[in-house]
């Protein structure tokens, strides 16, 4: 193990002290206070304590804001919302917890895991201003008019963000199952991992995008894609993601073509929950636009030495 028992112990009573003012300060209840004892090292573990300023800075700019309500297309939503500070524009964020009290542990840990990778991957160069204001979450920017802020739209790529998020989230809470191993000498932290340690069998496999994360699972287990996204997101070099992926399918806008499909493949299933008439139809267009998707990954992996 890379880290000794003493030095797990440590760095999880850090994040306990740092919890408990977040908890605090926001005024949340002990099951998410108690979520954040775990979520936070596991963080640190992944992205490394050369990032615990930004990630600290992250958790304590993005509160979770709990909106006990029914709602069957979002159990949770990461927002970030710009708005004018003088002559600056700056962002208000958030997570928004929808069906919070009739969720188990394990869900409740993917929602807040999954929303808070989206804000912490979403910190650096978060803001451009152009003709229009362009916020960005991970991949993908929300579209902003200069003058009033007004929301125009969600580019392309939201559903790939999601998709790679839901990857980075898996991994995350592999970590956080992986803690367990360690001697915890803290009650509480022992306890929430030995029920987390015994909710997954071996590897942690989300519930979110299915489909999408089937169409996409070559690309999200290639080394070469992933290693690079990884750090290109992080930073918010997001033309760079492009270029990187465009250059080696050999085809521009190939990245951009990928979203589209993945955006495309969502709409549709949408309709087919809704609609009673021509799901046969429905569902031959979505087995035709994730094919579409698909021969896409399948040119990049093919292209790719390390895979």
């Amino acid at each position: 193990m890379p880290y000794s028992n003493e030095q797990m112990n440590q760095l999880i009573e850090q994040e306990v002290i740092f919890s408990n003012q977040l908890a605090k300060q926001y005024h949340y209840p002990d099951n998410i206070t108690h979520l954040l004892y775990v979520m936070i090292p596991a963080l640190l573990l992944k992205y490394g304590m050369n990032h615990r300023q930004l990630l600290e800075t992250c958790f304590k700019e993005v509160p979770i804001l709990i909106q006990d309500e029914q709602n069957e297309v979002y159990q949770a939503y990461y927002i970030s919302i710009p708005k004018w500070q003088g002559e600056k524009i700056i962002t208000q964020k958030g997570i928004v917890l929808k069906n919070y009290k009739d969720i188990g542990l394990m869900q409740l840990l993917d929602n807040l895991v999954h929303e808070m990778n989206h804000a912490v991957n979403s910190m650096q160069n978060e803001i451009l201003e152009r003709d229009q204001i362009l916020v960005r979450t991970g991949i993908v920017y929300n579209y902003f008019e200069k003058k009033n802020l007004s929301f125009i739209k969600k580019g392309e790529e939201v559903i790939l963000e999601e998709v790679i998020n839901t990857k980075q989230t898996e991994k995350i809470i592999d970590i956080i199952q992986n803690m367990s191993q360690y001697t915890i000498t803290n009650p509480v932290v022992e306890n929430t991992l030995y029920t987390i340690h015994h909710a997954i069998d071996r590897n942690y496999h989300s519930n979110s995008y299915l489909l999408e994360s089937l169409v996409c699972k070559k690309l999200m287990e290639n080394k070469t894609f992933f290693s690079t996204l990884e750090n290109l997101r992080w930073n918010g070099q997001i033309e760079d993601i492009h270029h990187f992926f465009d250059s080696i399918v050999g085809k521009e806008d190939s990245l951009l073509e990928l979203s589209k499909y993945l955006k495309q493949s969502i709409e549709l299933q949408k309709q087919l929950s809704n609609q009673k008439w021509f799901q046969k139809t429905k569902i031959n267009k979505i087995r035709e636009i994730n094919q579409k998707a698909m021969k896409i990954v399948e040119i990049f992996d093919q292209n790719t030495i390390y895979r």
